[in-house]
């Protein structure tokens, strides 16, 4: 089984540390322990070894295994550096670096698992590569805004899903964080045929989805996309991920 959580607990979020060390997610490691379970957390702070330098922190998506071991971390690559009406101007980059490489999809009992973090949906070679690379599940935890959710959310998820061929699952925070800014919510699951299969609203909840890794790979026989790309018309995504 594999968990996604976005927005773990508040001691959480201000989650500073050195390099690939993260002790204070000790906290949620008793979790996968006890539960049998794999777990996708994201976004924490974490601060990198230049930190001295910049002041500025990562937002890290990490992934534990069922024994509570931090197996990979994704630093996100994407700011939202963006201003939307009605939502409020987001500058990312004020106070974060934008992480510098992808992680290669990782093997889980539920099928190899891409990580991203929710700006990134907005493009699409991310998701493109760590397909190629044998993703079969991208997660993207996230807090998409309460102008650019009704609009965008549900729509970019399924393009990517149908797109890429895999399991999307987006874990989505929700409610307001201060007098200017709410998360949309809407936690949801979708298939590599576009189909949505589980979801949250837009309050606190749980959705379970069943990911068939059988229909994915029929998905992908019946519709052979990746073998009928045209990288002689529009090039490739580069080498292979390490």
């Amino acid at each position: 089984m594999l968990g996604c959580i976005t927005r773990p607990p508040r001691q959480l979020l201000s989650l500073l540390c050195t390099g690939n060390r993260l002790p204070r997610i000790s906290v949620l490691c008793t979790q996968p322990r006890e539960c049998g379970i794999w777990l996708s957390l994201g976004g924490f702070h974490e601060r990198g070894q230049d930190w001295e330098q910049t002041q500025k922190i990562y937002n890290c998506h990490v992934l534990l295994n069922n024994k509570g071991s931090v197996v990979a971390r994704y630093r996100k690559t994407h700011l939202c550096d963006v201003e939307i009406p009605g939502q409020g101007p987001m500058r990312e980059s004020n106070s974060t670096l934008p992480g510098t490489t992808l992680e290669p999809p990782i093997s889980t009992p539920a099928g190899k698992v891409g990580l991203a973090i929710c700006y990134d949906m907005r493009f699409p070679e991310l998701s493109l590569k760590l397909a190629q690379a044998g993703a079969e599940i991208l997660t993207y935890p996230s807090a998409f805004g309460s102008v650019t959710g009704p609009a965008h959310w549900e729509v970019l998820l399924r393009a990517r899903a149908i797109e890429s061929q895999c399991y999307v699952i987006a874990a989505a925070q929700c409610g307001r964080h201060h007098e200017t800014r709410a998360s949309y919510g809407h936690s949801m699951v979708v298939d590599p045929w576009g189909t949505v299969v589980a979801r949250c609203s837009e309050g606190p909840g749980l959705c379970l989805a069943r990911i068939d890794l059988n229909f994915l790979q029929q998905m992908r026989q019946h519709l052979p996309v990746f073998q009928h790309r045209r990288s002689d018309l529009y090039g490739n995504l580069g080498q292979p991920l390490s």
